[in-house]
């Protein structure tokens, strides 16, 4: 008797070992989810970095209409276009809400980097390129203002430590070098970017990020401000070339590299604008896989640009949701659901969220 009481004691207390521990992994898990984001980069990730401004023009059109034509939280065109180059959301908002986010965290310029909430910031700025190739400023220095934040402590060490930087390059480095034509060139141009991005991931990780999204590059030659020579019905042979070595350098440089997982965004829209996929369920979606919603009446133009006397220099589709691509680079909402339903799958199990 006294022997199976004390086997039964053994045992209540290994199940409670157990079930403890179990809890306690259930915490663990939880505790190092992330709960803040850090995003980098240009369009497909800018939520309101370029400053507003009371005159409509190239780098300001993003808060003008029809930018946000199709967001249903505002009621005016004002209240409607929120800075982000697209008829409602982009890619970091898709991310944040993969998080448990309601949005992508507020923009830097919001504040000038004075304060920031415990769900992160958005350092991204349109047009923008990995290297100086606007005045608007690069990667590199997108990455300054970050590391600054935390040396004055207007971000803590514990953010950083359970957050996610989100880095998104989405070829505009390509597009200002476009006249260069020599296979040799196109190669070191893409070498040249490839080695700047990782070493922009190795300052992240040495401030402390422990998870990093690093987007590869999708079907720049399939792209509208690429294949509208071609009518939208082909795709610019140099820029897909430019960006099959990209990827292949970005691959050698971070594919096994602890602590980052490369976004796959070239298959996700290959199955979408690639040459003749729009058989597959992703294209099927889409009307139109490459000519854009909002579309300039010039090839120099702009979404959303205007005469003098205020008359739109561009047409405006009906339906945004037929619609792969909003303006000449930036997908629509319906588009950015499209990729990211793809793709998060090995997003969520990269973070460790449900």
């Amino acid at each position: 008797m006294k022997m199976q009481a004390l086997l039964s004691a053994v045992w209540g207390v290994g199940l409670l070992l157990v079930l403890c521990g179990a809890r306690m992994g259930s915490a663990r898990h939880n505790w190092h989810a992330p709960q803040t984001l850090y995003a980098f980069g240009d369009s497909f990730v800018d939520n309101g970095n370029l400053p507003r401004s009371p005159e409509l023009g190239e780098t300001s059109r993003q808060w003008f209409f029809p930018y946000g034509v199709s967001n249903d939280q505002g009621t005016t065109d004002e209240e409607k276009a929120t800075g982000r180059f697209s008829d409602y959301l982009v890619q970091s908002d898709f991310i944040a809400k993969m998080m448990g986010l309601s949005l992508s965290p507020p923009p830097w310029q919001n504040t000038h980097g004075q304060t920031c909430g415990p769900t992160g910031m958005n350092f991204a700025f349109s047009t923008t390129g990995v290297f100086q190739i606007s005045f608007w400023i690069s990667l590199r220095e997108q990455v300054d203002y970050f590391k600054t934040m935390i040396k004055s402590r207007k971000i803590s060490k514990n953010h950083v430590t359970h957050s996610v930087a989100l880095l998104a390059s989405s070829g505009n480095d390509y597009k200002r070098f476009r006249f260069i034509t020599n296979a040799w060139q196109v190669t070191d141009l893409a070498w040249n970017i490839t080695t700047e991005i990782a070493t922009n991931v190795e300052r992240l990780q040495n401030l402390g990020v422990k998870k990093i999204l690093v987007n590869n590059l999708h079907l720049l030659g399939c792209t509208p401000s690429f294949c509208r020579k071609h009518n939208y019905k082909a795709c610019d042979e140099w820029a897909n070339e430019a960006t099959s070595k990209h990827n292949y350098f970005l691959e050698q440089k971070l594919g096994n590299k602890k602590g980052v997982l490369i976004v796959d965004m070239s298959s996700a829209f290959d199955h979408i604008i690639g040459h003749g996929n729009q058989d597959l369920a992703q294209g099927k979606q889409f009307k139109h896989i490459r000519k854009p919603c909002c579309e300039s009446a010039d090839h120099k133009g702009y979404c959303g640009q205007q005469d003098k006397n205020s008359n739109p220099l561009y047409s405006l589709c009906e339906d945004p949701r037929q619609y792969f691509f909003w303006d000449d680079a930036n997908p629509t909402h319906a588009g950015w659901e499209a990729v990211m339903a793809q793709l998060q799958t090995p997003i969520k199990e990269f973070l460790g969220v449900a």
